[in-house]
């Protein structure tokens, strides 16, 4: 039985570097964009529902705190920095990546901001502290990230934060991933080296220790959330950012069918490879991942591996989720049956031999005997074969000969045998034959 899920409480937070804090205060309005709500605050920024007065048009604002260490030269390579590389991440048109619109420096504030697509609906994290998702619209979402961070990869930008809450559900069944030109940021004071950024639980080993991003690191990322899509736990969750990221540097993660038996073992090596602690073990990029991820699912439906409730059925409330969720799993393999003799080596111990005629000497023809004198009726306790019939001496219905219990011997053990009653069969017709000569005559 599946272990409860402690739930939001049991999510780490993005962690900042120490240099970042600080406030920034908007008014009603952060460039030409009018300020409607909050939508949500962390470490790095605010994020603003708002209203492009240009376009018409609804839009997500997101402030960017500013470091707040160094002089007025350091804070403006800083600006000029951020606007190069979120324009780089602006160029990235993705169905499964949030775009973005617009970026700029706030002139009241000083604060640099981006302009996002909105999407009203609720994040991955949202969804995960209080469902349990079906096994098929997991791998699909896994397949959607996948294809998302491959895009982004082949043009040599790394997230860096892949985590359930910067995966937006966009409608029908589609979900995005969002901050790509935030966490990206490299040799900045976001993301200098030796400084953990990052989200407890899953970053890599190698971000943890040495402050390293590559896309291997992205991959461990994918496979954090893969781990939760599929089991409701979180690969490494310990009670504060310390502990947790111990957990990940000095041990591997428990495979999530301990959590949910009924995960088929493609999955379960799919999502361990790609949470691997050596980044040379894990898949080399995105593309690499996901294409095993879609291989390993094909693997599970052919083999029916999954239930008909992983494909079409509702997420499950943590609550009502009672044991095993996904109806499949990893079934013990059946022991295989010996190999059906061929029918003529079924043998019954009962069955008579065949009766073996004497050599015949040579003899005229008043000495052969008549041909019924030679075959042997059968006794009341022998079959008698008919037609390709066995008949029981009880007058049972007939059966198939290939399926009597009646004992069948291979066609080169009767061969000497057959020839002999042919011989015998026909120098019989001629002895008859002169016989009726004689008698006419």
């Amino acid at each position: 039985m599946a272990e409860n899920r402690g739930g939001t409480a049991t999510r780490m937070r993005f962690v900042a570097p120490a240099s970042m804090g600080g406030k920034v205060d908007v008014s009603n309005r952060i460039g030409r964009y009018e300020i409607a709500e909050t939508l949500g605050k962390g470490a790095m920024g605010v994020v603003y529902k708002a209203r492009d007065p240009l376009l018409d048009r609804t839009v997500a604002v997101k402030t960017i705190i500013p470091p707040r260490t160094g002089g007025k030269r350091a804070k403006e390579a800083y600006l000029e920095r951020f606007k190069r590389e979120a324009m780089a991440a602006a160029k990235m048109q993705h169905s499964a990546i949030v775009t973005i619109f617009d970026v700029g420096v706030d002139e009241k504030s000083g604060s640099p901001f981006m302009v996002l697509e909105y999407l009203p609906g609720e994040s991955l994290a949202d969804r995960l502290d209080h469902f349990r998702l079906r096994l098929g619209r997991a791998v699909q979402i896994g397949q959607d990230l996948a294809a998302a961070l491959a895009f982004a990869h082949r043009k040599r930008i790394v997230h860096r934060d892949v985590k359930p809450a910067n995966v937006l559900f966009a409608g029908d069944n589609h979900w995005k991933l969002a901050d790509f030109g935030i966490a990206r940021l490299p040799d900045s004071e976001l993301t200098q080296v030796g400084i953990f950024m990052g989200t407890p639980g899953y970053a890599p080993p190698e971000s943890i220790r040495d402050g390293l991003y590559t896309p291997q690191s992205d991959v461990f990322a994918w496979g954090a959330v893969l781990y939760e899509m599929i089991c409701g736990r979180i690969p490494y969750e310990g009670p504060d950012t310390k502990t947790t990221n111990k957990l990940v540097t000095q041990a591997a993660a428990k495979p999530p069918s301990r959590w949910d038996s009924s995960i088929p073992q493609p999955i379960v090596d799919v999502t361990m490879r790609a949470l691997h602690p050596d980044p040379n073990e894990r898949y080399r990029d995105a593309e690499i991942a996901g294409a095993a991820l879609s291989e390993a699912w094909e693997t599970c439906i052919a083999n029916n591996l999954v239930g008909a409730a992983s494909f079409s059925g509702k997420d499950v409330s943590h609550n009502h989720v009672k044991g095993p969720l996904h109806g499949g799993g990893n079934p013990a393999p059946a022991k295989s049956a010996p190999a059906p003799a061929p029918e003529w080596q079924t043998v019954v111990d009962s069955a008579p031999p065949i009766p073996q005629a004497p050599p015949m000497p040579h003899a005229t023809p008043a000495q052969v005997p008549a041909p019924q004198a030679i075959a042997q009726p059968p006794s009341p306790q022998q079959p008698m074969h008919m037609a390709g019939m066995a008949v029981a001496p009880s007058m049972q219905s007939p059966q198939p000969l290939g399926h009597s219990p009646v004992f069948r011997r291979p066609t080169s053990q009767l061969g000497s045998n057959t020839g002999l009653w042919v011989a015998l069969g026909v120098l019989g017709a001629v002895v008859v034959a002169l016989l009726i000569v004689l008698v006419a005559l």
